[in-house]
């Protein structure tokens, strides 16, 4: 007993120590005997074989697994317990990357050895939360972040950086009062939009490395766009010249009514209404949600009207998707993928048209979860019953290859 008890402090030991070593015996054991299920938050390949996942746990706790051989393998880089948020995670090659909480402190965490070593960032103080990172390199980077809590009067703030995290210059406001930005992305150094609420169909677009950002409006589908309520407008950038838009309206609040709803948050995209009589809490996807903590809500946001663009929002088109569930990914502005419940489609004019759904036998994919990398691979994420895992295509979608992810 004494000598077992040495082996397994020793094992946990270097468990510890030594994150990035392979669980031992990992394909050999007994479903029975694994370590808490968890569910992917976050995918990150750079090229077919090497990536990253995020998963986390029931517990909150977090973890990073690798893989350098197309999932045949992975290790553990990074963990941490009790994290209740969402999570950020970015490689610029298979070096150099950085992995951030959103809805937590700001700190950053920054890697130069591929994840076997990571080195802490803090950015601003206890006061502050992070409501969205976006990184274009692995220098230029930005930080929307909400100081003195949560509270949705309080205007978000918008910080650059232009040395990987080291340091952040305050840029204000990107939107006034009393509109509010919930995330933002950046395609370029000087080029990014932003999600956020206001009173009309417009987004918010910024040319100059966002110091300054502009309203850009959209075009209104049949029948226009209501006269009042909230206009939830999240703008993603594809490739290129090219972004997608999600744009949501909910009506006022009229009394104790249930008509009507306050947009809260966003992702998912949360509201506040009533129901006959009580207020209540909604989460809802819309087309262009991340994995940031695992499949949100099932229900898709009502009054989504899903946008394009592949000249920077000059021009917009609307877009229908074949299915409201699945995900879609682009590997350029105009060659975009769905895949849903087993099957697949392409659109080859960003999204404006679609070939006709065929089956390709793969799981039901978390949405936001599909990366494709070029024309013939992609990778997303989904689940086996209780277990994650992740799909892959080595030949443009026509078959792909289930990967089984490790017990952590």
């Amino acid at each position: 007993m004494i000598a077992a008890s040495a082996l397994a402090i020793t094992v946990t030991g270097i468990g510890w120590l030594r994150p990035e070593w392979p669980a031992f015996g990992a394909a050999g054991l007994n479903p029975a005997v694994m370590h808490a299920a968890y569910q992917v938050a976050a995918v990150d390949f750079i090229d077919p074989s090497t990536g990253w996942v995020v998963g986390v746990f029931g517990s909150r706790d977090y973890a990073v697994l690798h893989t350098t051989d197309g999932g045949r393998s992975w290790s553990r880089q990074l963990a941490a317990t009790g994290s209740p948020h969402a999570q950020f995670i970015k490689f610029f090659d298979n070096a150099v990357g950085v992995f951030g909480l959103i809805g937590s402190r700001p700190v950053l965490f920054r890697t130069n050895d591929g994840g076997r070593t990571w080195t802490s960032l803090p950015a601003l103080d206890a006061e502050s939360s992070v409501l969205s990172w976006s990184f274009v390199d692995s220098d230029y980077g930005w930080m929307l972040v909400r100081r003195g809590g949560n509270s949705v009067p309080s205007p978000a703030l918008l910080y650059r950086t232009e040395d990987g995290g080291r340091t952040w210059t305050d840029l204000g406001p990107p939107v006034p009062l009393p509109d509010q930005a919930f995330a933002v992305h950046f395609s370029y150094l000087t080029t990014g939009w932003l999600a956020s609420v206001g009173t009309g169909a417009y987004a918010y677009k910024t040319d100059d490395f966002g110091k300054t950002w502009s309203r850009v409006p959209l075009p209104a589908p049949h029948g226009g766009w209501p006269r009042t309520g909230q206009f939830f407008v999240a703008v993603q950038p594809t490739s290129g010249g090219g972004a997608v838009a999600s744009v949501v309206s909910f009506p006022p609040i009229k009394g104790r009514t249930g008509i009507g709803a306050t947009i809260r948050g966003f992702p998912p995209l949360t509201v506040w209404a009533f129901d006959g009589g009580r207020p209540h809490t909604y989460t809802y996807a819309t087309v262009i949600d991340q994995v940031v903590g695992g499949p949100f809500a099932q229900e898709q946001a009502p009054n989504q009207t899903p946008l394009s663009t592949v000249d920077n929002g000059t021009n917009w088109v609307a877009i229908a998707p074949p299915s409201t569930s699945g995900a879609i990914g682009y590997f350029d502005a105009f060659n975009w993928w769905w895949i849903g419940s087993g099957l697949w489609s392409s659109s080859a004019d960003g999204g404006l048209t679609w070939t006709h759904p065929r089956g390709v036998g793969a799981i039901e994919p978390i949405q936001g979860s599909l990366q494709v990398l070029d024309r013939a691979h992609a990778w997303f994420a989904g689940s086996r019953g209780s277990s994650p895992v992740l799909e892959r295509t080595a030949d443009g979608g026509v078959h792909w290859r289930q990967v089984a992810l490790p017990p952590v």
